[in-house]
């Protein structure tokens, strides 16, 4: 496997409609259309003919048509009318790659490998389950996809960059428990003070523990749970897809249970999650022009960056076609302070 052997969010289900989408994602242009049956169809973004995008054409009849010269390909990327040949012509195998796509969760998936997908899209936890609200945010981030990873699910940042909103110093310590396996890798809290945030205020019952739990899975998805009971539980999750190299579209879905008041819930956790997250682009667009500036990332880490090794460890596995590693599930624990 490698690390274009896995399902990718392309677009939002809302923005495939009567007209071909581009989008690109790990060096890949491809363009999106709909069939006539609602069924989406994932296709490399360029003519076999002459080069044209095949995302400046229209899409009629279950196909795509070239704008330059009228080529029409269908969903299986197969090329099904050349117009100059007129309409009794044998057709020449003249087609492009058709790529896995499908519709799941309200956003369409495209597989960018050359395999055969053996798996199928990830599900966002509890999303449109009974009991549950959820949103969306969409995010480009001028930052890679493990910078984006590393960031969702470090928790010591949160105290500087998000100061007073989300997270305050404290400088009690906490036991933090870091499972790893084959393809998934996570940090529960244990003990973690509330510190005084606008966070903490609004949506933080009094006198509940608190249970925190951060996770990677494999190859660009972060979740981070934070747990009061059956009754006041966040899930923040996002899914990272690479644009390019210092570019990346993250797509994050916030679902959460919180009893009879959800709608004013929804009203003031909405803008504070779009706040901290604008704190995030801007951090890691300067840490990116930093990296730029002097020709590479050269990061050193500590004990208490807890997920940053094993999430770069884990995804250079699969950038070079190498297997996960064969383990069983290990344990380790750190003391930490935020």
């Amino acid at each position: 496997m490698s690390l274009k052997d896995y399902w990718y969010i392309a677009a939002e289900s809302r923005e495939v409609n009567g007209k071909p989408l581009a989008v690109s994602m790990l060096g890949e242009h491809i363009v999106l259309f709909r069939t006539n049956d609602g069924e989406i169809a994932a296709l490399e973004d360029r003519c076999s003919h002459r080069n044209m995008a095949l995302s400046l054409g229209t899409v009629s009849s279950n196909c795509v048509t070239c704008r330059y010269h009228g080529w029409k390909f269908n969903a299986a990327g197969r090329c099904v009318q050349i117009p100059s040949l007129g309409s009794a012509a044998r057709l020449p195998n003249h087609g492009v790659r058709a790529y896995p796509a499908r519709e799941h969760d309200g956003y369409v998936w495209v597989y960018p490998g050359e395999s055969i997908p053996e798996s199928t899209p990830f599900c966002f936890p509890n999303y449109e389950r009974e009991g549950w609200t959820s949103f969306r945010m969409r995010t480009r981030m001028q930052a890679s996809v493990e910078a984006c990873l590393e960031n969702f699910l470090d928790c010591p940042h949160t105290v500087y960059v998000h100061q007073g909103w989300f997270r305050n110093h404290d400088t009690r310590e906490l036991s933090a428990t870091v499972r790893s396996a084959a393809d998934s890798v996570e940090v529960e809290f244990r003990g973690e003070p509330i510190t005084k945030s606008l966070v903490s205020r609004l949506f933080f019952p009094n006198g509940k523990q608190l249970r925190h739990t951060d996770r990677f899975l494999m190859p660009n998805i972060s979740r981070v749970d934070y747990d009061f009971g059956p009754d006041r539980h966040f899930i923040i999750t996002s899914q990272c897809t690479p644009i390019a190299e210092y570019e990346t579209e993250v797509h994050t879905v916030i679902t959460y249970s919180f009893g009879r008041i959800v709608p004013l819930v929804r009203f003031l956790l909405a803008p504070v999650c779009r706040k901290i997250i604008r704190q995030d682009v801007d951090i890691l667009a300067a840490q990116t022009e930093t990296i730029r500036r002097f020709g590479g990332p050269q990061f050193c880490h500590v004990g208490t960056d807890l997920l940053g090794l094993k999430i770069q460890s884990m995804r250079r596995r699969a950038e070079q076609s190498e297997p996960p590693a064969q383990q069983v599930q290990a344990e380790r624990e750190i003391t930490i302070c935020f």
